[in-house]
C-alpha cells in the first residue's frame, strides 16, 4: 500500500464510561467510510480486554485486536489496543510497544502523538468519556500538525473530565455526541470521496453548513 492509498486513520480515546460511548458511536456509523479506525483505552495490567468481542456485535467491520507487530491497517477496520501495551502507527502499519512501568496511564496522547509526526494531514483524533487529562495534549498537537479534532459533549458522557480537559485546550474541532460524532465522520468520509469528482459542490455544501 503506498502512502497516497493509506486509509484515513481515526484514533478514538477513552477509559471511563468510554464502553458505552464507543458502543454508541460504533453502532452509528457507516461500515463503508474508508477510514481505518484505532481504539485506544485505559485497561488495568494484565487484565483481558472484552472489548472486540462487545463491539464486535455493533458492527460487521472487522474488529482486531492488535496483538502481532506491524499490523497493517486496512479500510473500514477496527484495531484494539491491546492490555499492557502502548501502540504507535509508522506509515501503514501499526506497532506495539510495552506499557511503560508509571502511574499516570497516557496510551491515548502516546498514540495521537505518534499520529501526528507519521501522517497528521487527513487523520482525525476524538476523545470519548473518561477521567483525567488523557488525550488532550494529543489532540493539541494532532490539531497543530493538520489533524481533525472532536470531543464528546460532556453532557453526554458518564465520565466527563477527559473530554472538558480536552475541549478546554481549545484545539477541538466538533464537539458531539457519541452519535454525532459517528454521523460526522460519514460526512467528512463522503466529502473526501466526492470531492476530486466535484470539489465545486462539495465547497459550496461546506459553506451551507
Amino acid at each position: 500500500m503506498t502512502e497516497a492509498n493509506y486509509p484515513s486513520v481515526v484514533a478514538i480515546g477513552a477509559s471511563a464510561g468510554g464502553l458505552a460511548a464507543f458502543q454508541q458511536l460504533i453502532e452509528n456509523l457507516p461500515t463503508d467510510t474508508g477510514m481505518a479506525f484505532v481504539l485506544l483505552s485505559h485497561i488495568l495490567r494484565g487484565s483481558n480486554s472484552l472489548l472486540p468481542e462487545i463491539l464486535s456485535r455493533s458492527t460487521t467491520m472487522p474488529v482486531i485486536q492488535v496483538t502481532e507487530q506491524h499490523q497493517q491497517i486496512q479500510p473500514d477496520h477496527i484495531y484494539i489496543l491491546p492490555p499492557d501495551k502502548f501502540m504507535e502507527i509508522e506509515g501503514d502499519s501499526l506497532l506495539l510497544i510495552p506499557r511503560p512501568d508509571k502511574p499516570v496511564n497516557n496510551a491515548i496522547d502516546h498514540f495521537l502523538f505518534s499520529l501526528a509526526r507519521d501522517q497528521a494531514r487527513g487523520s482525525i483524533g476524538i476523545i470519548l468519556s473518561g477521567e483525567g487529562k488523557d488525550g488532550a495534549a494529543g489532540l493539541k498537537i494532532l490539531k497543530e500538525s493538520g489533524g481533525t479534532t472532536m470531543a464528546q459533549e460532556p453532557a453526554t458522557a458518564a465520565s466527563q473530565a477527559m473530554p472538558i480537559n480536552a475541549i478546554e485546550i481549545d484545539h477541538v474541532d466538533h464537539i458531539l455526541s457519541p452519535k454525532e460524532i459517528a454521523v460526522k465522520l460519514g460526512s467528512l468520509a463522503w466529502q473526501k470521496s466526492n470531492i476530486a469528482i466535484n470539489p465545486f459542490k462539495v465547497i459550496c455544501l461546506d459553506q451551507q453548513a
